[in-house]
């Protein structure tokens, strides 16, 4: 009788055991399963961190674009008419054809800081421009071919191309105003600058 309480007690144990046993892997493996679900969803918040920072970035970029497309969308608002630029362009083709200052003192705009200079040297015509206090000198024959073109609101930039003895090309910045010689407003220049010459 003895024998079958030890049996007894054995297999009790046994069943103990094997019960812990069982219970250890179930527990494993649902640490396991808690751990791969962990990498999961860590894997996920990475993933949605990634795809934030991306739509970050796009976001920045649409707006610089919409920025864009404002700027471009308030110049053309106060775009010029074709025929207001092809009068701009025209007058630079009179001061161009001028073969006396006085002649290309008429396309400059009175305004207030511009005026001009004349005086002969050598025979020649010493005759300039001054634009916001500084000199231009005028070379007759100096101006060629239009370059580029930039409108602002109410101005027009035209580059031109200038002969080979111009160290520089030429920007006319045009304004309607007045002119030297007739209260008129229409194109005129405003301004005379240098800019880099481009060959061409």
């Amino acid at each position: 009788m003895k024998k079958n309480y030890i049996t007894y007690a054995f297999a009790v144990l046994l069943m103990i055991a094997i019960l812990a046993i069982m219970d250890g892997l179930n527990n494993s493996n649902a640490a396991e399963e808690l751990r791969k679900e962990r990498d999961r969803l860590a894997e996920k918040a990475a993933s949605f961190e990634k795809e934030y920072e991306n739509n970050a970035k796009m976001l920045d970029v649409a707006r610089k674009e919409i920025d864009e497309l404002n700027k471009e969308i308030e110049s053309l608002r106060s775009a010029i008419e074709y025929r207001e630029f092809s009068a701009a362009i025209k007058t630079i083709e009179s001061y161009k054809a001028a073969q006396s200052f006085k002649e290309a003192n008429a396309f400059i705009a009175r305004i207030d800081g511009s005026g001009y200079y004349a005086g002969e040297r050598s025979g020649k015509c010493h005759c300039g421009f001054i634009f916001n206090g500084e000199g231009f000198e005028w070379i007759p024959n100096s101006v060629l071919d239009l370059k580029e073109f930039r409108v602002e609101q109410d101005k027009i930039r035209l580059t031109y191309q200038t002969a080979e003895e111009v160290t520089q090309d030429y920007q006319f910045v045009m304004a309607k105003a007045p002119g030297q010689y007739d209260s008129e407003e229409k194109w005129r220049v405003e301004e005379i600058t240098l800019v880099e010459k481009v060959p061409h």
